[in-house]
């Protein structure tokens, strides 16, 4: 199954609507946890970037296109550690938030991904290949994007 262009579309709109948080709220907000909260704005936008680059390139057998300490603080079952993101953290994260998408379109487009290793979510959905976790990705992608709305209206 090849993805449509559509796809890629709904990806770029999830990854703008997390973009305006990251330009819109103060480091102090993006850091804080709420109360009845287990994570942070910030920590919500890092662990979109890294289950994407996990989901669709590690198991695709591909070096992913973050550092191993960007994926090893930002995913499945980490937490914030509680410092208040720096500018240059910030302006980091909006460039991977904007470069990992545009690059996973590219990749796709030119055929990069050859082999997959199928891999159960916790969400209960296998995935078979890296359509699958492209699709999928979205969903989780969006699952975050309302996490983050959530906590907005608690800063």
């Amino acid at each position: 199954m090849l993805l449509t262009k559509q796809t890629f579309e709904l990806h770029k709109a999830t990854r703008s609507n997390l973009l305006n948080y990251l330009e819109n709220l103060s480091p102090e907000k993006l850091a804080k946890i709420p109360n009845n909260f287990r994570n942070n704005v910030f920590w919500n936008i890092a662990h979109c970037i890294v289950t994407q680059q996990l989901l669709c390139y590690k198991l695709s057998g591909i070096t992913p296109l973050v550092s191993d300490d960007f994926i090893n603080t930002y995913r499945k079952g980490t937490a914030p550690d509680g410092h208040i993101p720096s500018e240059e953290e910030i302006k980091n994260l909006k460039e991977l938030l904007l470069s990992t998408q545009e690059q996973l379109q590219k990749d796709y487009k030119k055929g990069i991904f050859k082999e997959f290793n199928t891999y159960m979510t916790s969400y209960g959905f296998e995935l078979n290949s890296v359509e699958d976790a492209i699709n999928f990705n979205n969903t989780h992608e969006s699952m975050h994007l309302g996490s983050v709305i959530a906590l907005n209206y608690f800063l």
